[in-house]
Parts: C-alpha cells; sequence; structure tokens
C-alpha cells in the first residue's frame, strides 16, 4: 500500500522526529523506515500568501495496509497542530 500526503507549516526535520518516534529508524534526510513501513520525505514549493510564505512537505508512506493505518493514523495526530 502506498499512501501520499501533503503537509504544509510542518518542518520536514520535524516530520522525521515524529516517525523516529513512531519506531521508525532515519536512513537518510528523506527516508525513515520502521516493522513493515517505509517513509520518504520531499520539501515541496513553498505556499505564498501575499508575503507570507508557508513551507509545504511531501510525505509518501509505504507498507502493509494494517502498518500504515496505525502509522499514518499515528503521525497525523503529531503532525496536527493547533494555530495560536
Amino acid at each position: 500500500m502506498r499512501v501520499e500526503r501533503a503537509y504544509r507549516g510542518l518542518p520536514l526535520w520535524l516530520a522525521r522526529d515524529y516517525l523516529i518516534e513512531l519506531g521508525g529508524e532515519s536512513e537518510s534526510n528523506d527516508g525513515v523506515r520502521g516493522e513493515n513501513w517505509r517513509v520518504t520525505l520531499c520539501e515541496g514549493e513553498p505556499i505564498a500568501i501575499g508575503a507570507l510564505r508557508i513551507g509545504q512537505i511531501q510525505i509518501i508512506f509505504e507498507g502493509d495496509d494494517a502498518t500504515l493505518a496505525r502509522v499514518v493514523s499515528a503521525f497525523e495526530k503529531k503532525a496536527l497542530r493547533a494555530g495560536g
């Protein structure tokens, strides 16, 4: 199974830290691997809203269905950030 998601306002380094907290090991700057799953991280073009620029990352989750359901759900809970 393969799941692709885009996240705005979440730095790549923090996404990698979250994935490591979920049991993954860093393979490189753009890859994290866990048991039965692998994630590729890519920085995207920032979104411009007037003078404001918001960073964007692309994350590709790969693995078996049951494992990815758990990993993606747990990651999205960590990635949910309240504005202030």
